[in-house]
């Protein structure tokens, strides 16, 4: 299981790739199929009822303008 600021930033990074998808500033399928997996590594399973379920460690939030695992961000 990922650590829980691994999952919070998994999905602030998936929100990021939908965003620059939607407004066309990432077009390269390439570009677009590794950001995809980056995110997918550590994104939170889902329940049987939809919503999130973090790691039970403890959480400092991150900066999240700092690069992750040496991907930068777009």
């Amino acid at each position: 299981m990922s650590l829980r600021y691994e999952q919070y930033r998994s999905l602030h990074d998936t929100r990021q790739l939908l965003s620059d998808v939607l407004l066309g500033s990432l077009n390269d399928v390439e570009d677009i199929r590794i950001s995809a997996r980056h995110c997918l590594r550590h994104f939170p399973v889902l329940a049987e009822t939809g919503e999130p379920m973090f790691s039970q460690d403890e959480f400092d939030c991150p900066a999240l303008d700092e690069p992750y695992l040496g991907y930068e961000k777009s």
